[in-house]
């Protein structure tokens, strides 16, 4: 007889990092952000774009002096204001109106526009005491990504923190415990909206938010935005290289990068460039200076060109090569195994469960699956089932054999990585197929 079983995820302070954790708990994080402006906003505001305009931009300035402590970057990517009607139904429910505000980003806003995060204000007064919503831990998720804000004070500074709060939710942070402290009377992250303007996270906020970064790994924020999908004024002194800027190290009171003319953001006179891996003392790193070491077999080390401050492109050992002694084949940089995978989900001491347990995936029941088509399971073919669902062994667990995670949000979590051995030859392709 087999044995189900599955569990919460496993906290990440009791895994050992590996070595895509500590780089990616290093890389700076940019977020691609959207604003949509209601339409109550534009009555509230007298039908005025350019006033509603200028008040996001103070936000979004905002938010990026509040995140920079995170090493996380802000670029507004988009801005909508309804301005002949609302395009979904906006209420004094914040739960339902956030959940419609999702679906719509879904569904219509992501086909439009390519971006991380989309965050409503809205000029309703929601029931209750809140000032918005956020899905906590979701950042890059297609309906989820999302957050609602009511414009809920003239003080723009008041609503740029309500904003980071329902973001903060986004990025794993949930609301401050009676003794969580960042130093000052109210926290970012605090769950009692005050009148008093909050630029800091919490000791709490802080450990979730990594924690969640470690467990989840967000793709969609590594990626620098370019200069020109920038639709904010450039502001100089908000440390983002924006369209007419060398550089921006901050004001000139908190600037700390000597190439960089905090006054006017340009280089300084005989200065090449002002940051990047590739950049040192103010000039281009000599060709061939390694800037990316190789991270594993399946990787190349990259190397600066003496032309450009930043690191090209990562490149890869060719997809399909045999690595970790023949138990799998580079993909994409990686050498994606079942038993990483288990570890990661599980932690050390894990295994993969016998080939038994796999069988489940072609019945298309539950949780075991290859594919969601119209929100239907689609189950595996007999030659496709160890593309499906993950089964583990836990050491503590010997009387049950298949183990599993799952997500009824992030579809794909417990499901085999892409690019995994399932056969001799044979690796999962993107549709789950063993090919």
């Amino acid at each position: 007889q087999t044995n189900w079983e599955s569990d919460e995820p496993f906290k990440a302070s009791q895994l050992n990092l590996t070595p895509e954790q500590r780089t990616y708990l290093k890389s700076k994080k940019y977020i691609e952000l959207v604003i949509v402006a209601d339409y109550i906003m534009f009555w509230k505001y007298d039908h005025d774009l350019s006033t509603i305009r200028t008040r996001i931009y103070e936000i979004v300035n905002t938010l990026n002096v509040i995140y920079r402590v995170l090493n996380i970057y802000v670029a507004l990517v988009g801005l909508e204001i309804w301005c002949k009607g609302n395009l979904i139904n906006v209420t004094s429910s914040a739960y339902d109106t956030l959940d419609s505000f999702g679906e719509w980003r879904e569904k219509d806003l992501l086909n439009r526009k390519r971006h991380d995060n989309a965050q409503l204000l809205t000029g309703i007064d929601f029931s209750g005491a809140a000032a918005g919503r956020g899905y906590v831990g979701r950042m890059c998720q297609p309906k989820y990504s999302v957050g609602i804000v009511q414009d809920h004070n003239k003080i723009y500074l008041l609503v740029a923190s309500a904003m980071a709060h329902e973001m903060g939710h986004n990025l794993g942070m949930d609301h401050d415990g009676i003794h969580c402290t960042c130093g000052a009377k109210s926290c970012i992250m605090s769950g009692i909206l005050r009148c008093e303007t909050s630029y800091l996270f919490s000791d709490c906020s802080r450990e979730a938010h990594r924690k969640y970064l470690i467990n989840n790994m967000p793709q969609c924020i590594l990626n620098k935005p370019l200069k020109t999908d920038i639709v904010s004024p450039p502001v100089c002194g908000n440390y983002f290289v924006e369209v007419g800027e060398e550089c921006d190290c901050g004001s000139p009171r908190n600037c700390q990068d000597q190439c960089c003319d905090a006054a006017t953001c340009k280089l300084r006179p005989g200065a090449q460039c002002g940051e990047g891996v590739c950049c040192y003392q103010c000039k281009f790193k000599r060709a061939g200076t390694v800037c990316r070491p190789a991270n594993g077999e399946c990787d190349v080390s990259d190397h600066c060109t003496g032309q450009s401050a930043e690191c090209p492109t990562d490149h890869f050992q060719k997809n399909g090569q045999p690595c970790l002694l023949n138990r799998g084949y580079c993909y994409n940089g990686r050498c994606p195994i079942m038993i990483h995978q288990c570890i990661i989900l599980w932690g050390p001491g894990t295994t993969v469960s016998p080939d038994i347990c796999f069988q489940e995936n072609n019945k298309g029941q539950g949780y075991f699956y290859c594919r969601r088509e119209n929100n239907k399971n689609i189950p595996c073919a007999p030659q496709d089932v160890k593309c499906g669902r993950l089964f583990c062994k836990l050491p503590i667990h010997n009387t049950h054999p298949c183990n599993y995670r799952y997500s009824d949000v992030a579809l794909d979590y417990g499901m085999v990585d892409p690019g995994t051995k399932c056969g001799d030859g044979m690796v999962c392709n993107g549709n789950r197929e063993c090919v």
